[in-house]
């Protein structure tokens, strides 16, 4: 008899993190939603595609419903008139050109059309697996050879891209800001055993400096606040709460958060700003949160010891303004 795959995408799931969402899907699923610009860098380098970022894109449905239950892909989105397709793997799968098959024929049956000689066209989109963790031995394409019953065969090949293959420089100059989450797992061993090694502790710091001084360096206030966060989601997850290195991360990385900060920031400040200006007005209200959004995202940046000057720019103020901001929450800037 032959092999029966019908549950093998919840039998991966399952084995990842004992159910059917793992961090790793949630944050690449946040930057496919949230951030979806950040995805054509990416299509970019595996499918040597020349698009622009501001290139118009359309985010596709990313449930299908087959015989044995219900499908979900990481990301469809579609440039022009076609369609791209991005799974986000942690774990090596043996069975990964099988899978991609399924989902991608589920996604050429639902985007299927009838040509103008009445024949039905099934055309599957380009996609691809984004490997998070080093993996040895990861073949630059997942394949599968399909034959039909006329004699027809055809290879069906999807490329590889391994995260781990890229270093902070090489992500920033490429502009592959959608791997940058991903990046402490390089150190996930050695974060995971609690071993003392401070060559690595200094190095793994210097990395997440600089991502953060880069990001800024970027001037786009809520990409920077959604990544570092979702970098700081994924560190953790990653370190056991007893590892010291958590709480020098936490330093660097702005201190610990639970949600994406430009929307916490942006909720609370409005939110408190309309409510203290309900007697002053609606307009003076929401002034009064975009202040406090200033403010606060001022100090969480002191915090993690960046420059004044590098604030001002941030949050578009001038240096002697910032530090007034600070000063009028108390917060020295002398500290």
């Amino acid at each position: 008899m032959g092999k029966d795959n019908s549950n093998v995408e919840s039998a991966s799931k399952a084995e990842d993190c004992g159910n059917f969402n793992t961090i790793f899907d949630d944050v690449f699923r946040t930057i496919a939603q949230k951030m979806p610009t950040l995805l054509i860098p990416l299509i970019n380098e595996v499918f040597k595609t020349k698009y622009t970022e501001d290139q118009e894109i359309e985010q596709l449905r990313n449930k299908h419903y087959e015989k044995f239950g219900k499908v979900i892909t990481d990301s469809i989105i579609r440039i022009g008139g076609r369609l791209y397709h991005i799974e986000c793997r942690s774990k090596k799968d043996g069975d990964m050109a099988l899978r991609m098959i399924e989902y991608d024929f589920a996604i050429a049956l639902e985007h299927s059309s009838r040509m103008e000689d009445d024949i039905l066209e099934i055309r599957f989109p380009e996609s691809c697996v984004l490997y998070i963790r080093n993996h040895k031995d990861t073949p630059d394409y997942h394949e599968a050879r399909v034959r039909f019953a006329d004699g027809q065969s055809v290879t069906y090949k999807v490329p590889v891209i391994m995260a781990q293959d890229y270093t902070v420089d090489s992500i920033f100059e490429k502009r592959l800001l959608a791997l940058l989450p991903y990046h402490i797992l390089r150190y996930e061993s050695f974060l995971k055993s609690n071993s003392n090694n401070p060559k690595k502790v200094d190095k793994l710091l210097g990395d997440l400096e600089a991502i953060c001084q880069r990001l800024l360096q970027i001037q786009e206030t809520e990409m920077y606040s959604n990544l570092v966060n979702l970098i700081k989601q994924i560190a953790d997850y990653v370190i056991p709460k007893e590892n010291p290195v958590r709480e020098r991360i936490g330093e660097v990385m702005g201190g610990q958060v639970l949600m994406l900060k430009s929307e916490e920031i942006r909720q609370e400040g409005i939110a408190q700003g309309i409510t203290q200006g309900i007697a002053q007005g609606i307009t003076q209200g929401i002034e009064e949160g975009r202040n406090k959004e200033k403010r606060d995202t001022a100090i969480r940046m002191r915090k993690a010891n960046i420059p004044i000057e590098s604030i001002a720019v941030f949050i578009d103020e001038t240096v002697d303004d910032t530090i007034s901001l600070l000063a009028d929450a108390g917060f020295s800037c002398n500290s």
